[in-house]
């Protein structure tokens, strides 16, 4: 799951115990194919310069606002409906956690907008949360 916040700043859900080598087996890649390059080069720009958003919280703002969900609404404008997406897809396993995300960090914002675009969103999501890749995203 990904919001934009701002103009090339994201909010992605992302499974805590995903490495490079489980997303590119869950990719079913093959060793030196162009897939696996594909893929190689979105988990490096995905993860890039990722901010745990619940450990900012804790750290820097939980004095300022009381709860998370007001956090996000007042700190990234995103609208109630959004947060509560947000929540009940990291709700669903302790495993999941909220990331904040620079998408121009790592310097191939191409690759980054084929990561979220139509034919890859669902794929790359259920790749993020270490879901069975379906078709219902």
């Amino acid at each position: 799951m990904k919001f934009d916040y701002d103009y090339g700043r994201s909010l992605i859900v992302i499974n805590k115990s995903l490495t490079k080598d489980v997303f590119l087996d869950k990719a079913m890649t093959k060793e030196g194919s162009f897939a696996r390059d594909m893929f190689e080069r979105m988990y490096d720009s995905l993860f890039s310069e990722l901010i745990d958003l619940r450990q900012e919280y804790k750290k820097y703002y939980a004095l300022e606002y009381e709860r998370f969900e007001i956090f996000l609404y007042k700190k990234y404008n995103l609208e109630p409906d959004d947060i509560e997406a947000i929540l009940k897809v990291e709700n669903e396993s302790e495993e999941y956690t909220i990331y904040k995300k620079d998408d121009f960090a790592y310097g191939d914002y191409g690759i980054a907008q084929f990561c979220f675009s139509e034919v890859m969103y669902g794929r790359i999501l259920n790749l993020l949360l270490l879901k069975k890749d379906t078709d219902e995203n």
